[in-house]
């Protein structure tokens, strides 16, 4: 888990990366609403705090849900776009889903009826609302009465999402595009831009005032959010059935690697996750279950 930390010191958003990086881990970052409730924001003034994020130049199309754990392998890139989109129009970063189930990308500020998606509520977890709000709007609604603005990830939930659309209309998802990219390459989506946000002047990004985030210039001096991994060991006991000698240096790393690609596909994140196995003296990892071994012998004796 991470645990933040905040330093009143003023600095540049470069001079503060480099001190996280030597102190901590790295400048904040934010994967989710919980994350931004452990910051400890009662020292920050209107004038903000820097976090991780900044300005990249590449543009990438996310959900506005980040947490891995939501997505199997694949339903992250799920994508229904309708004929000729999306259109590469500038500021046309954000989505509508039309009443045929197709994504059209449109104008952030443009305002349409919305779908929000409830992690808490088993009985119905989307929620079709006719209120006309620009998408920020539609996130903060989302954000605040429900979990987030609806994902999208496979064909199946896309007819469901669809059938709650009335004819001829259209409805904001989820789905955002952005260049922005945390100071620690985390592949985090979550973002809570204030209104009007991202601005066109600056590309760092600050804290301001009640957890909203706004672009800055990265040479002006301010307090800032760090954060460090709180690393916790935890030793695992793996049976493996198999006729050959498993303790081979290379089987052992191939086992290694299997299931820290089982646990990235759980979204556990590579770069806080450390696997290792726990060597004896004689630099074996396994040892025969002696106990079978003995029925067996039995087995074989009768």
């Amino acid at each position: 888990m991470n645990v933040y930390y905040f330093v009143p010191e003023l600095k540049t958003f470069v001079e503060a990366q480099q001190y996280c990086r030597e102190t901590y881990t790295d400048l904040a970052t934010i994967e989710s609403m919980d994350d931004l409730s452990l910051l400890a924001t009662g020292q920050v003034t209107s004038s903000g705090a820097w976090i991780g994020l900044m300005k990249g130049s590449t543009f990438y199309w996310n959900w506005a849900l980040s947490d891995g754990r939501f997505y199997r392998e694949g339903e992250r890139e799920y994508r229904n776009w309708a004929p000729f989109k999306p259109d590469t129009i500038y500021y046309q970063d954000c989505v509508i889903m039309t009443y045929k189930g197709q994504f059209e990308n449109t104008n952030c500020l443009n305002t349409f009826n919305f779908i929000c998606f409830d992690a808490n509520n088993i009985e119905q977890q989307y929620f079709y609302i006719s209120f006309l709000y620009t998408w920020r709007e539609a996130q903060r609604y989302c954000r605040r009465y429900h979990t987030d603005l609806v994902s999208v990830r496979n064909q199946g939930e896309n007819q469901e999402i669809q059938q709650l659309i009335p004819t001829e209309g259209s409805a904001y998802i989820g789905l955002f595009k952005d260049s922005y990219i945390w100071s620690d390459n985390s592949g985090s989506s979550f973002r809570n831009w204030d209104s009007f946000q991202p601005g066109l002047i600056g590309d760092c990004v600050a804290l301001v005032e009640e957890r909203f985030w706004k672009t800055m210039l990265c040479s002006r001096q301010k307090p800032f959010f760090c954060y460090h991994i709180h690393m916790k060991r935890q030793i695992l006991r793996l049976e493996v059935k198999s006729g050959l000698n498993v303790n081979d240096p290379d089987i052992k790393t191939a086992i290694l690697t299997e299931i820290e690609q089982k646990l990235q596909k759980l979204g556990v994140m590579a770069n806080i996750t450390r696997l290792e196995w726990r060597e004896a003296a004689d630099g074996t990892v396994f040892q025969k279950n002696q106990n079978k071994i003995s029925v067996e012998q039995m087995k074989k004796k009768r």
